[in-house]
């Protein structure tokens, strides 16, 4: 058994040098066997020195791409936004009719203005118009229903009374009632048609 591990260190011993003079003796090989292990060593040197840079350029690209889909993203809000500016600036007068139709406020001064216009296109003389306690100025206290409500009697022609009652309700601020009276009153000879309007509210916005 011992002989067999000799022989076979023998041959192995006999190989090795045999392989060493061939390669001492043939220059062609040995410069090929250089070349070989020169070229491998480059290229292990030049993974490993290029490794880190393959990374950050891997990173790197990573990063463009997530900043294409931000700006992507970002293109499509500045494009909604500009359609949102577009459309306001085309309901922009709608916009306005609808805050004064109902107002951030209760507003009663523009509220009266425009009843005391209406009355004097309809010949209609208002003989008497109050308006519930509401605040004019400041914060509305938290039990605000924001709503409204007036108190109106008129004085006129029957005609122009109905027209009154009717277009009332068609003001810039609309107000709406529950009925009407009409009763005749006769003064200095004179017939005249009293009209109470029942009611009569308009609503507004609480910001709170």
């Amino acid at each position: 058994m011992s002989t067999n591990w000799i022989d076979r260190y023998a041959r192995s011993r006999y190989m090795v040098q045999k392989t060493i003079r061939e390669y001492n003796e043939r220059p062609s090989l040995k410069a090929y066997v250089e070349i070989f292990l020169t070229l491998t060593a480059i290229s292990l040197f030049g993974l490993f020195a290029i490794r880190p840079t393959l990374i950050t350029i891997g990173k790197l690209l990573q990063e463009i791409e997530a900043k294409k889909s931000t700006l992507t993203t970002m293109n499509e809000k500045i494009g909604n936004l500009r359609t949102a500016e577009d459309l306001f600036a085309r309901e922009s007068e709608k916009i306005k009719l609808v805050k004064e139709a109902i107002p951030e406020f209760p507003s009663p001064d523009n509220l009266i203005l425009q009843i005391e216009e209406l009355a004097k296109t309809k010949n209609v003389t208002i003989d008497n118009m109050s308006i519930e306690d509401t605040k004019i100025l400041g914060e509305l206290p938290a039990d605000d229903d924001g709503v409204l409500t007036l108190s109106l009697y008129t004085v006129g022609e029957y005609q122009n009374l109905i027209m009154f009652a009717s277009e009332i309700e068609e003001l810039r601020r609309p107000i709406k009632y529950n009925g009407l009276t009409i009763n005749m009153t006769s003064l200095s000879d004179n017939k005249l048609l009293f009209m109470s309007i029942k009611d009569p509210s308009t609503p507004y916005i609480i910001k709170r």
